[in-house]
């Protein structure tokens, strides 16, 4: 059962799964005036922390939900998963974009590597390119626990960042990564395309 589950958990079953619609963003003080040193130093630690908080420069609160859709196999309910675009409408590769995923499971972090490049396979990614992303891969999944979120927020190819539980914890280091990673739902090619159309807004 587990490595039946694993294999498909990013949106991989071609067969025996169903998707149901679920549709549900400092101020400069006077240096001379050193009466205000302490606020610039509260205000810098703010900015730092906020900083640190949102690395793609994206607030999920300016994006608009383009739709939403449900991975289930079976009985076994797998994740939740969101899209977010600028304008509630999806357009391929326009970004900003955001993709959101709940998991309904415990999942290792090398079981989504691998039903990660099972997908990228399937897409017809040539052995070179998958190669490429397979380290940014092993970087950019966590294991993930039963109630997780995990956040792909995309400013731009060269502006991506993976965050769970809303925390930022991998930057995107190469810039074909981010079209990559979203084709496994976004694509016309995906072995999901009942979740595709949900995600996309297509009744």
């Amino acid at each position: 059962m587990g490595a039946l589950v694993l294999t498909l958990i990013v949106a991989v079953s071609i067969n025996d799964a169903s998707a149901n619609d679920k549709n549900d963003k400092s101020d400069i003080s006077d240096i001379s005036d050193t009466s205000d040193t302490s606020d610039k130093s509260d205000k810098s630690d703010k900015n730092d922390k906020k900083d640190k908080s949102d690395k793609s420069g994206i607030s999920e609160a300016a994006l608009i939900q383009v739709g939403t859709a449900d991975m289930s196999l079976l009985w076994l309910d797998i994740y939740s998963a969101k899209l977010f675009s600028i304008d509630g409408k999806y357009q391929a590769n326009r970004f900003p974009m955001t993709l959101d995923i709940q998991y309904h499971r415990d999942i290792d972090a090398i079981d989504l590597v691998d039903a990660t490049i099972e997908q990228w396979q399937h897409l017809g990614f040539t052995e070179a390119n998958i190669a490429l992303y397979r380290q940014q891969l092993v970087n950019a999944w966590p294991d993930v626990k039963e109630g997780d979120r995990l956040t792909f927020r995309v400013n731009n190819p060269e502006d991506a960042a993976f965050l769970l539980n809303d925390t930022p914890y991998y930057q995107v280091s190469n810039a074909q990564f981010p079209e990559a990673f979203l084709d496994i739902w976004l694509s016309e090619k995906t072995s999901r395309p009942e979740l595709r159309n949900q995600l996309i807004g297509v009744n």
